[in-house]
């Protein structure tokens, strides 16, 4: 990922100025100069790393770049410039650091390592990742003419708090389970499973975030099917680092008899049944006893 300018046209102007030595002398020094000529204003071209690299919020990170072939990079001006906005997040040039520039959400918390300018690398530390640095970043250098770019992935993640279920309140004839979970970059995917491990649709979904940019997640499903007696998981997932949340709460039977009053009615009904039955039964013993007795 690099874009080169070539200054080619330099080269050409300077070949179609240059007059042609006569004497053996002047033609050495002529060569000699145009090959110094040549090498200062050499083609090189700016790398940047293959894939995104994948940060972990609060973590530092170094922003990998370097020039190819490499040159020695501490007199050239370079600029680390955040895509899309095209402005500046580290600028540096000719050995001194230049911030008058910078993003201010980037003062305090950019580096441009130093160790391995004079072989080329320019890469650029960022300490404490927060949400926001999510995003694309281009390396620039520029040497007189020469130019060059490469582009920079960087993917913040962060995974969050194990999900607290609670029953809430009886709805639509079930009962109304939350999920809810916290600190999760970029925004989670929920996924609820029945005592059977079969995957359930939500309800509603909300998500909010906090003043550091994690998003907050609750989810809600109603489960009406009292007849299964088990575990009802939420899962959490960040889908970014592959990792995951789950917690399961077990729901029997019982609790589903609020939510059917129409069951405690006919419940009801059939324990006053049964007592009935038995108290006539009693007494109607009890008068064939007392006939028996009075014959």
């Amino acid at each position: 990922m690099h874009k080169t300018i070539s200054p080619f046209w330099e080269r050409k102007q300077l070949r179609t100025q240059m007059w042609l030595p006569a004497s053996p002398g002047s033609l050495l020094s002529y060569l000699v100069t145009l090959h110094v000529l040549w090498l200062g204003s050499a083609d090189f071209s700016v790398v940047g790393p293959e894939h995104p690299l994948n940060v972990t919020v609060g973590q530092d990170v170094v922003l990998p770049c370097h020039s190819s072939p490499s040159v020695d990079a501490r007199s050239l001006d370079i600029r680390w410039i955040r895509h899309p906005f095209s402005e500046t997040v580290h600028h540096y040039r000719n050995g001194e650091d230049l911030y008058g520039e910078q993003m201010e959400e980037y003062v305090g918390r950019t580096e441009l390592v130093r160790d391995g300018l004079s072989h080329g690398r320019l890469d650029l530390r960022i300490s404490e990742l927060r949400p926001s640095d999510d995003g694309q970043y281009v390396c620039t250098v520029r040497d007189g003419a020469s130019y060059g770019e490469a582009t920079v992935d960087v993917e913040v993640s962060a995974t969050g708090s194990v999900p607290q279920l609670s029953l809430e309140a009886y709805e639509d004839g079930g009962i109304r389970v939350v999920c809810r979970s916290a600190g999760w970059y970029p925004q989670p995917e929920v996924l609820w499973k029945d005592p059977e491990g079969q995957h359930l649709p939500s309800v509603s979904q909300r998500y909010s975030s906090d003043d550091r940019g994690l998003f907050d997640i609750e989810d809600v499903i109603v489960v009406t099917d009292g007849n299964r007696d088990g575990n009802w998981s939420c899962v959490v997932r960040n889908s970014r680092l592959n990792q995951e949340q789950e917690t399961s709460l077990h729901i029997s039977a019982p609790f589903f008899y609020n939510a059917h009053p129409w069951m405690v009615g006919v419940g009801a009904f059939l324990v006053l049944s049964f007592v009935f039955l038995g108290l006539g039964a009693y007494l109607w013993r009890r008068k064939v006893l007392q006939s028996r007795e009075l014959e």
